[in-house]
């Protein structure tokens, strides 16, 4: 990350703390869920679908922003040589 300037650079580092701090809170909502063993209400089941997309679209957003980046350091090179 420190060849990306300190704007952009903060930015997917926040976007990756972000997902990281999701990823965190839906393994622990699924051990909960797995070590309580009883059975699940409809509407944990809709919020742990909710809570998945969310991760997931946060997840194709951070990588939609980075490959865009890659293809943009990518044509800088090309012009500079």
């Amino acid at each position: 990350m420190s060849m990306v300037s300190g704007g952009v650079g903060n930015f997917l580092e926040k976007g990756l703390q972000n997902v990281d701090s999701m990823s965190s809170k839906l393994d622990t909502k699924m051990k909960d869920i797995t070590a309580n063993g009883k059975e699940m209400k409809q509407e944990d089941l809709i919020m742990l679908q909710y809570e998945m997309g969310q991760y997931q679209a946060s997840m194709t957003a951070l990588n939609n922003i980075m490959q865009s980046i890659q293809g943009q350091v990518k044509e800088l090179a090309k012009s500079i040589h």
